[in-house]
């Protein structure tokens, strides 16, 4: 049986890198687990980043590059434009990878290679899993960890604490990732009977106007499948630009909301929407991603703190 370990990243897509690696370490105080690359098969320029224990990857489309457009990264940016694009977890083994692969492709998910090509068994070897979204709702992808990846999470020595204990946001953890869809009950089905999730809630948001599911998928990630019940709210915005679905927002927990918006503003970092235990950051001050803070706890949610 394949074990789902930590958060990989999930990566945040943007029109100008170095601008938003700049806006990360202003706001979050992030630590640098990469600074930017650029890869010549994929055609984009990105880094790594560290908030506690979560890791979020900037990317950019290599502009510069001809042919930036014609690679899935550069279409994705052409259709949608700055936004959240895609979550990534490690998996243990090779022989894990290779199981979640026939999972997939009984439940009929579409799978690609690193450069939106098909994937078969054989390139499992030394290349990771990329879900098509059409079929599990944003892009999702599962490698196992190399030596040549420097996380350093791995390393005994890290400690996220910091970002609770001294960072202004006084963040407790991760609380959870957003993804908007259509079709609550095949989500549930996709994360829950074929990634193996553990399902731990489920309610009508006020505050997002949705009918949710929380589901712990691996170590450290809590996602919320999330269907809108009514037009005219975030929620069912979002789903007329992303008619298969997407990833809408990423929570972070903190100790107080009101602190938690008073230090966003002085970094011109607004609410869209706000009540008194959660907001979502208007994404015209976060570089086109919804960044969100609560208070609230997930019933059942038996992660530890950072």
């Amino acid at each position: 049986m394949y074990t789902i370990g930590r958060n990989f990243h999930i990566i945040h897509m943007t029109d100008d890198l170095d601008e938003l690696d700049a806006w990360y370490d202003d706001v979050f105080s992030v630590t640098r687990w990469m600074s930017k690359g650029f890869s010549e098969h994929l055609k984009r320029d990105a880094s790594l980043v560290g908030i506690g224990d979560l890791c979020v990857e900037p990317m950019a489309p290599s502009f510069r590059v001809e042919g930036w457009d014609e690679v899935p990264i550069g279409r994705f940016f052409k259709r949608f434009g700055s936004q959240w694009h895609s979550i990534a977890w490690y998996v243990d083994t090779h022989q894990g990878l290779t199981e979640l692969y026939h999972r997939f492709q009984d439940a009929r998910v579409r799978l690609l290679g690193l450069l939106g090509d098909s994937l078969n068994e054989k390139g499992l070897v030394e290349r990771p899993i990329f879900t098509h979204p059409s079929g599990t709702v944003t892009q999702l992808e599962f490698m196992v960890p190399g030596a040549r990846l420097a996380d350093p999470r791995r390393h005994v020595s890290y400690r996220s604490t910091w970002w609770h204990d001294t960072h202004p946001l006084h963040v407790r953890k991760q609380s959870h990732v957003t993804l908007a869809t259509n079709d609550l009950a095949a989500a549930k089905k996709i994360y829950v009977d074929v990634i193996g999730g553990i399902l731990l809630h489920e309610t009508e948001s006020e505050f997002m106007h949705t009918r949710s599911s929380y589901v712990a998928v691996g170590q450290d990630v809590m996602v919320e499948l999330a269907q809108p019940l009514e037009s005219g709210t975030q929620i069912a915005d979002f789903m007329e630009a992303h008619p298969h679905g997407g990833l809408f927002a990423v929570t972070l927990q903190v100790e107080d909301l009101d602190a938690a918006v008073r230090y966003l503003g002085t970094k011109d970092v607004r609410p869209l929407h706000q009540d008194r235990q959660s907001m979502i950051s208007d994404p015209e001050t976060s570089y086109g991603a919804r960044w969100g803070f609560t208070t609230t706890e997930i019933p059942n949610d038996t992660r530890p703190d950072w």
